[in-house]
């Protein structure tokens, strides 16, 4: 029986999640030390990794937004990912439970998160969970 284990990360967890980030967001996405970096002073986020039998299998990334026009905040899933060797064996479902419970009752009134209009996979997975599609569009403009 596979061990799994969700913790939130810290600076000794840099270099594993500098590599799931490489399987994920592509080579040459950020460095080791922006995400030392980040894990130590970024307040605005929390890192969480999940482990099967102690090696690194995935990661979530969550930021709460707090805004002066609603009296709760919402938590913001910004990244999300599980190894492919992981998926489909109750991984990914274990790391965002743990990470609901862990915002649950800090003034948070729910979850929200983008992923791909083409990305069935994700989306059924979300769905299951008890996330709804919204019709919201999002816009995004980048600068040079």
């Amino acid at each position: 029986m596979m061990q799994v284990k969700v913790y939130q990360a810290t600076t000794n967890d840099a270099e594993a999640l500098f590599g799931l980030n490489e399987r994920f967001n592509g080579v040459g996405c950020t460095s080791l030390e922006l995400i030392k970096e980040s894990l130590g002073t970024n307040v605005q986020e929390a890192v969480f990794i999940v482990e099967v039998d102690s090696n690194p299998a995935g990661f979530c990334c969550v930021q709460v937004f707090k805004s002066m026009c609603y009296s709760r905040h919402y938590a913001e899933i910004t990244e999300f990912f599980i190894d492919h060797k992981c998926r489909r064996r109750g991984v990914g479902t274990q790391l965002m439970r743990q990470v609901e419970e862990y915002f649950t009752g800090d003034g948070v009134a729910g979850f929200q998160l983008f992923t791909g209009g083409n990305n069935r996979l994700a989306q059924g997975f979300y769905e299951r969970l008890g996330y709804i599609r919204t019709d919201e569009i999002m816009y995004r403009k980048r600068y040079p």
